[in-house]
This record gives structure tokens, sequence and C-alpha cells, in this order.
């Protein structure tokens, strides 16, 4: 390149005529064609131009250069020269000093850590001396903050040198920020520089350029795209507050008069800020605030406004106990948190007296929170509150008081478990004895609530590591276990459900002794509470082996039984094994035995049935069916390639090879052929888990065969349920097979099948229903042939005959199934395959919808629904007002799910874009206010008072105008049959009715002024 062409580029860009000086620049500048020192002397006459605007330009051009250049281009001599002639340019008039700044932000945070020594330094001096960062803009501001984050993070031993000149630079910087973008950034800056340097004389002004911001209260604007929220910025601030203990003395009293305050959040804010930092500020600190402290922290705790106050108190009083115990290895005789627990024991214990326990819970709350402050803190607390609350449940004899006083000693027992390794544990264990006797005992009652405490307690204290004996673990165990084979109060059975859990994680020997009791057990009467025991316990390699084969052995045995209930018994029995198929997850050995002993039986007791004289309508019932679906896709989905091999051809050769040697029976099991009976063909429910389970790896040997026969059975099957299910699983197939010519082929035959057979006036709905999970299959996969059949789909929404059946095809095409193409099933699943089909279909729909006759109309605003369903939020905000006018015609047709989907398209509408929305109230309230005596359906009704009370919240003078009208109509609605349509209601109507009173209040005085 030739140096006028770049010159001449340089001065087109000076001049304002051309920008593309920056590119040649940058590209010479790589290539070697031009060096740094021949750029710099080609504009020295215009950086001492008297028109400060040209300089700048001078200076914009070298930042905007030095922005394109890799960080490998300048030498170090080189980057030197430059941060020192920025710099310099720093002095100049105050216009061009931003062009600098963004030069000097280029080279920081390009070069990093391989900045030349020195260059720091420079850089801080200079701004400290020659920028008033407080008059710049907030874009200019930010450069500052992010040169000063950068050399922190990459330069700090060097900005350490300066000591106190850096320190109150940056506090003259940071003064006054306002914007929440910049002070996040200063936020970041100040903490850094609180812990790595001495702030000397300097402690009370760090202190107090951070802590003005304190509470923080800030509400992001609507469709804020920085996303910056409060609690961002309240994070920023705790963390500066607490990074030094030189800040205690001055920040302890600022929290104690925010805590005394009216506001809330300031409360909130400061306990949590008190929790963060008084470890920090050291035990002399909070011992010399202690008393006042313990007041806020004590009324927020015994009168809570909200419980997220009561929490946050308890943590502050936690960190307080924290702050005030010993360091370990130091002497913990009389030590301050010592004094403290003693004052506070004597405050609490008036309140173990009062003979309705009033403030009971509250002052075991209080000493709770200071037990888990240390180890030294749990074992004086505990050793002094246990035997006290011992004492007390044996002078109360009410349920309800025996109840609060288990629930606390159990709690107090268990805040050992924050010390494992500590005292706090041994002393739990040397008075245990007594309080197991307290919880065994009051298992025995005739209250189930006391029971219930009882039982959940002695679940807990299981957990304590430690702790119990080995005969105390297991008496503890069968004390709950007796609960659970002879209690006939749900609520306590129900309550040994997490003992249960943790029995088996801490003393599994005992299911091999509890499991033939519950199996008893399992009978018509008491079989779904037991049931759910058995699968708890049933998860081990000693037991699961022989569990689900007596499992299996109950459920032929009930499915042949002639009575009632038999199906509820067979649900409940296939729901345990759902619940053994979960709780093995993690367990190698138990999904081992699941997989190669347990499915298989289930295959061969399920064809054995379907082949039989007499044969159980039970077994072959869609809902026991489906169970059975679920435990085994839970298996497979856990299996290696080798180990679903072995299953797979088990499958294969009962499903199609026609070898029934399992069975004694003369009927051959032909499950995927047309002309087999029906109890028979509905086990392709139970082929679908396996077939579609398959691991990505694994190539299916028998894919060409399952293809035909499942497509000949979803079309041409006399069962409506088997062409449902063949559907499915061909789906499944499809989704994973190799898009190969065999597959290419197929595809072929099938769109061509399709296309001649779902013509406009064609009644076929087992072909449709085929045809949609076909496109299901190739749209979720992204393949190159999905548009040729969502094409053929779209095509039928003009349809009198299948149209309405087109339309929820797009919904099934784009709904998520958890028995078929989901994710945990290994499913090929394109990303964002429901946008792209939104994208690349809305347009035809929004026309179809204008050309269509009145009669099909609906088919597109229902398709066009389902697609809106399927978008994430973000998506949808963008999307809808070009979309607007259809969700009105939404409204008013005749199908329940289309309004309740477009009500909830509304409503996101209203939250997230309000200011499209104003300009069609007029359009949309008398649509929802029809709608509110909908009478065919209840969730139509409460949906419309929903959306009505969301407009609520749109600009005052946008909805007043309406406001007599709908407090008018809602008026009759206070009186709708239903309850829950007449709760909405009068939410509703309140809202209504003092919405915009301050606005009015406004205009009428306005009026009075005028007059």
């Amino acid at each position: 390149m030739s140096a006028p062409m770049w010159k001449s580029e340089v001065e087109k860009y000076i001049k304002l005529l051309e920008n593309s000086a920056v590119e040649v620049l940058s590209n010479g500048l790589q290539g070697k064609s031009v060096s740094l020192l021949e750029l710099v002397e080609s504009i020295g006459e215009h950086l001492t131009s008297e028109d400060h605007e040209i300089r700048g330009r001078v200076i914009k051009l070298l930042s905007e250069v030095l922005g394109k250049l890799p960080i490998t281009v300048l030498s170090p001599m080189e980057v030197k020269t430059m941060v020192t002639y920025l710099c310099e340019r720093l002095q100049d008039h105050h216009s061009i000093q931003p062009q600098a700044l963004k030069g000097i932000l280029t080279l920081v945070t390009g070069n990093g850590s391989n900045l030349p020594e020195g260059c720091a330094d420079m850089i801080c001096r200079s701004i400290f001396k020659e920028v008033q960062v407080q008059t710049l803009s907030q874009t200019d501001r930010c450069a500052v903050y992010n040169i000063y984050s950068t050399l922190l993070s990459h330069k700090l031993p060097e900005l350490q040198k300066m000591g106190n000149d850096f320190v109150f630079g940056f506090i003259q910087s940071m003064d006054t920020e306002k914007d929440p973008r910049n002070l996040l950034l200063a936020f970041h800056c100040a903490r850094t520089i609180i812990l790595n340097f001495s702030l000397g004389p300097f402690v009370e002004e760090m202190f107090e350029v951070t802590s003005c911001y304190f509470p923080i209260d800030f509400t992001p604007p609507p469709n804020d795209e920085f996303r910056i929220t409060r609690e961002d910025l309240i994070s920023g601030l705790r963390g500066c507050l607490s990074a030094s203990p030189e800040f205690g003395p001055l920040c302890v009293p600022l929290l104690l008069d925010k805590m005394q305050s009216d506001v809330q959040s300031a409360i909130l804010d400061s306990l949590l800020t008190l929790a963060e930092s008084a470890v920090v500020y050291g035990s002399k600190c909070i011992k010399e605030f202690q008393a006042p402290l313990y007041r806020c922290i004590k009324q927020e705790i015994f009168s809570p406004r909200t419980p997220e106050l009561a929490s946050a108190a308890e943590t502050a009083l936690t960190a307080m106990s924290a702050a005030l115990s010993p360091q370990p290895g130091l002497s913990t005789e009389d030590s301050d948190v010592d004094v403290f627990i003693k004052e506070v024991m004597q405050d609490s214990k008036r309140h173990f007296l009062d003979e309705d326990l009033r403030l009971f819970v509250p002052s075991c709350r209080l000493l709770l929170a200071l037990a888990l402050g240390s180890d030294h803190a749990c074992c004086a607390v505990v050793g002094q509150t246990v035997p006290l609350l011992e004492d007390l449940y044996n002078k109360f004899t009410g349920a309800t008081q025996r109840k609060q006083i288990i629930e606390m000693l159990v709690k107090f027992l268990c805040s050992c478990k924050t010390f494992a390794g500590g005292k706090a544990p041994k002393v739990v264990s040397e008075m245990i004895s007594s309080s197991l006797k307290i919880l065994m005992s009051s298992t025995s009652q005739s209250n189930g609530t006391l029971t219930s405490a009882a039982v959940q307690g002695l679940g807990q204290v299981l957990t304590l590591p430690g702790v119990l004996t080995s005969e105390d673990m297991k008496t503890s165990c069968w004390c709950i276990l007796e609960q659970v084979l002879n209690s006939e109060d749900k609520l306590v059975r129900s309550s040994c459900v997490e003992p249960c859990k943790e029995m088996m994680k801490v003393y599994p020997e005992i299911s091999t002794e509890i499991l033939p009791k519950l199996i008893e057990k399992i009978n018509p009467e008491e079989g779904e509470a037991i049931l759910p025991f058995v699968a708890i316990f049933s998860v081990h390699k000693s037991v699961i082996s022989k569990t689900t084969e007596q499992l299996l052995s109950k459920l032929q045995q009930e499915s042949q039984a002639m009575s009632e209930s038999a199906l509820q018994t067979c649900l409940w029995i296939t729901s345990c094994l759902v619940d053994i198929s979960v709780y093995a997850r993690g367990n190698s050995d138990c999904v081992s035995v699941l997989s190669l002993e347990t499915v298989p039986a289930v295959y061969r007791i399920c064809a054995s049935n379907a082949v039989s004289d007499n044969y159980s309508d039970v077994l072959s019932s869609p809902q026991v069916l489906q169970t059975l679906s679920v435990f085994i896709k839970n298996v497979t989905t856990l299996l290696d390639s080798g180990t679903y091999a072995r299953l797979y051809t088990l499958v294969t050769k009962l499903y199609c090879e026609d070898s029934n040697s399992d069975t004694t029976q003369q009927k051959s099991f032909r499950p995927l052929q047309v002309d087999s009976p029906s109890v028979q063909t509905c086990l392709v429910t139970l082929l679908t888990p396996t077939l579609c389970s398959s691991p990505k790896q694994f190539t299916m040997p028998d894919i060409q065969k399952y293809r035909e026969l499942l497509t000949d059975l979803s079309l041409r099957s006399s069962h409506d349920y088997t062409r449902s299910e063949a559907a499915k699983c061909l789906a499944g197939i499809l989704n994973k097979a190799p898009d190969d010519e065999e597959m290419a082929v197929y595809l072929q035959q099938r769109r061509d099948f399709y296309v001649h057979t779902l013509t406009s006036t064609s009644t076929d709905t087992s072909c449709l229903q085929q045809c949609v999970w076909v496109t299901k299959a190739l749209v979720m996969r992204g393949h190159k042939e999905a548009n040729k059949f969502v094409n053929i789909l779209l095509g039928l929404l003009d349809s009198e005959f299948l149209g309405d059946r087109a339309a929820e095809g797009v919904g099934v095409v784009l709904t998520v199934y958890e028995d078929v193409l989901n994710p945990s099933m290994h499913a090929n699943i394109r990303m964002l395959y429901k946008q792209r089909f939104f994208t690349e279909n809305s347009s035809r729909l929004t026309e179809g919808f204008q050309n269509a006759s009145a009669g099909t109309k609906k088919n597109y605003l229902i398709a066009l629904s389902h697609c809106l369903q399927s978008l994430p939020k973000s998506v949808l905000v963008r999307e809808l007002p070009q979309l607007f006018p259809l969700l009105v015609q939404s409204l008013l047709c005749d199908n329940v799910q289309l309004q309740q989907s477009t009500m909830d398209a509304l409503c996101t509408m209203i939250t997230d874009a309000p200011d499209f929305l104003v300009k069609h109230v007029d359009s949309v309230i008398p649509q929802l206010l029809k709608l509110t005596t909908y009478k065919p359906a209840m969730r139509v009704r409460t949906s419309a008072l929903r959306c009505l009370l969301e407009l609520v919240s749109l600009p005052a003078p946008v909805i007043l105008p309406y406001k007599p009208q709908v407090v008018r109509s809602l008026e009759g609605v206070l009186d709708d049959k239903k309850r829950l349509v007449r709760l909405e209601a009068v939410k509703a109507r309140n809202e209504c009715s003092i919405s915009g009173v301050y606005w009015e209040n406004l205009v009428e005085k306005s009026d009075l002024k005028d007059k």
C-alpha cells in the first residue's frame, strides 16, 4: 500500500468525509505496511491544530485503530509510547478526554498483565490529576471504572506501590456516582481496594463514599436492556461494607439506625449486611454494640413482620454468635459468646414456663440461632437447652404443647450436624438416650399430629453422624416401621416416608427384615398406603430382585381377580415399580437387576396374558400399560450400549419373531400384525420405551422391519388406542433413523401417500394421525424433508372435515411428551426447533387466516395459538405485536383452549409490552368483559378476570375511561355460581375501583385551579 493512499484516508477521516481510515490503518499496521511511528508523524500537524475538534478527531482515530488491532501487533515499547501519548492528551481540552480514555482502556484491556511497567501508575495519576470524572458522561465514567477494574485485576502490585495516592484518587473519582451501571463497577473496584490496600487516614472517607448508598433503593426501568437488578447493587455494596474490620465502628451504628426504621426493605438489608460482616468486624466491635443489636434482632424474631425478616434476623444472630466465639486453639473459658449465651438463656427461660407456651417457639429460635454460630456455642446452648426441653415435655400433657416441644428438641439435637468434626456431636451423643425415649414414647400416642412429629423427629435424628449407637439406631428404625405397618392414620404414614428414605441411607440392612412384612400387606385395603414404602426399601442389591419378582407375582394374581378393585390395585403395584426405578437411579447394581430380570419379566407376563384364553382386561388396560411403559422407560434410559443391546435383542425376538417359548399357550404372539387381536396389539405401548430410548451410539439393526410393521399398524389397526401408540413408536424410531437412501425412499413413499390420501374432502383420521407424528419426528431433528410434511399438515387447515384435527396436530408437533421423543429418551432434537417452526410458518398461517372461509378460520387461529404457546417468553413478546389482530379474533372463537392461550398471551403483553397494548385497549376490554360470563367453561371466566386485573397496571389515563363500564359489568359476576370465579371477580373489581384515584384527584385539583 502506498503512503499517499492511507494518508489520504486519514485526511478524509479528519475532515468528516469518510470513516474508512480505521479499517485501512488497522490492516496496514497488521500487515506491517504502515508503522506506528509513520502514523503518528503523519498526523502530527493535526495534533497541534488550534481547533480542538480536529485534535479530538485525531485522538478518536487513534483510539479506534487501537481497538481493531490484535494484542501482538504492538511491541511493549510501542504500547508504552501510546500510553504516554494518550495520558498527555488528558491535559488537552475536555472534549478530547473521552477519546483519550477510550484509547487507554483499549490498551489496558488488550495487554492486561503484559502492560509495561510504570504504565499503570502513569495512567492512574494522569486520570486523578487531569480528569474530573463526575463531569463526564455515563459512558465515559464507565470507561474510567473499567480502566481501574482492569488495572486492579492485572497490575495490583504496581498500584499498591502508589499507596494512599491511589486510594484517595479513587475516592474522588467515585464520589457522587449515581448511575447503577457504573456503581456496579465502582463497588467491585472499591471492595478490591479495601481488601488489598492500607486505607490509612482515608478509612472514614472510603466508608462514606460507599455507605452513602445504603440502603439501596433502586427499581429498574421497564424493559431494561442492561438487566441490572436491585439485588446486584445490594450485593456489590454489601461486599464493600463487609470488606474491612476498620469499618465496624462506623457501619454498625448505621445498621442499627436502619433496623429501627419502618421500611422493611431497609431492615432486611441491614440484617443481612450484619450477617455478612459481623465475623469480619470481630468480637470487640460486636461486643460494643451487642445489647442494641440483640434488642433489634429479638424484636424481629418475636414479632415478625414477614418470614423473610425473621429468617434474616436469625442469620444475623448466628453471625454475632460466630463473631463473639473464641478462635480455635484459644481459651474458651468465660468467652464473650458464653456471656452472651447466658444473657439470652436468662431472657428465654421465663418463656418456657408460660402455660400457653406463647413465646416458646420464638425463644427457641433465638437460642438455635446462637447455637449455629460455632462449635463452642453449639455445645453450650445444646448442653443447657436439651435438659430444659425434656423436663418441659414431662411437665405438659397436652398434645399441642408436646408437639411444639418435640419439634424444638429435634432442632437442637440436629444443630450439631453443622459441626460434624467438632465437639458438638459428642455432647449430643451423651444426652441422646433420654431424648430418644421421649420421641419413641410419643410415637405410641393416640394423637396423630404428635405421633407424626415424633416420627419425623426420629428420622432426622437418624441422620446425625456418630451420635447413635447401632442398638439405638435399630430401635429407632423399628419404632418408625411400627407406624408404617400398623398405623391407620394417613397423616402418620405419610410422615414416615422421608424417615424411611433416611433409614435406607444409614441402615440399609433393615430392608431384608421389613420387606416381607410389607409385601404381606399388599391388598385392596392397604395397598395404596404400603406400596410407597415397598419402593423405598427395595432399592438395595440384596432385595431388589426378590421384591420385584414378588410384586410382579402380585400383579398377575390381582389382575386375574374378578373384583372391582383389581384395576386400582394393579395400578398401585405398577406405580410402585415406577417408584423403584426412580429410586434406583445412581445405583448400578439395582439398575442391572431391573434391566436383566424385571423388565424382561414384565414383557413375558404381558405377552402370556395376551395369548391366554383367560386373558385379563386389567393387564391390557391403557392405564396399566402406560404405567408399565414409564417403568421400562426409566430403566432403559439408564442403560449403556451393551446392556441396552441385550434388552433390544430380547424384545425384538418377542415382538417380531413370533417366539413365545416362555408361555404354554397355543396362540401366536404377533403384536405388530394388523390382524392380531387388540389385547396383543395394544402392547405396542411397551415396545415404545425400549425402541425409542436407545443410546445415541446404538444402531438399530431391524429398523426397516419395525418401520414397515408400525406404519401398517398405525394405519390399518381397528383399535384406536393401538393406532395412536403405534404412530408414536414409529415417530420415535424415525427421529433417530440414519439419514440414508432407505430413509429417503421411505419418506418419499409416505409423502406421496399423504398427498394422495389427505385431500380436502378426506376423513381418514388414522392417516392424519400418522402424518402428524411423522412430521413431529422430522421437525424435531431438523430433517431436510420436514418442511414438505409440514406443508401437507398446514394444507389441511382449510379442510372442513380434518381441519380441526390438523390444527391440533400442530400442537402435537410442538409439544414435549413424557412417553416418547424427549431428551431423557435420547431423542434427536435440534436446538430451537420450535422457534424455527414458528418463523418459517407464522406468515403462512396469518395469510391462510385472511383467505380462509368462515368455517375454517378458527383452525388457523388454533394452529397459531399452539405455535405461540411453544415460544420462549422473550421471543413471544417480540412477535405478539404483529399478531395482535389475530389474538383479538381468537377471543371471539368458541374454543376454550384457544381462548385460554390467547388470554395467557395478553397477560404476557401487559407485563412485558405494555406500550403496545395501550393502543389497543379499546378492542380488548369489551371482549374480556364478555368472556367473564362465558357459561361453558369456568376457566375461561377466571382467565378473563385475571386478564382484566392485569390491565389495571396500565397507565391510569388509559384505563380510567373504561372504569365505569368494567365496575358495572363485574357486578353481575360477583354472583357467579363458582367460588373461584367470585374470588377473581372481587379482586378485579376492587382493583379497578381504586385504580387511578390519585390521577383523578390531580385532575379535580387542576379543574378547581382553572375555575
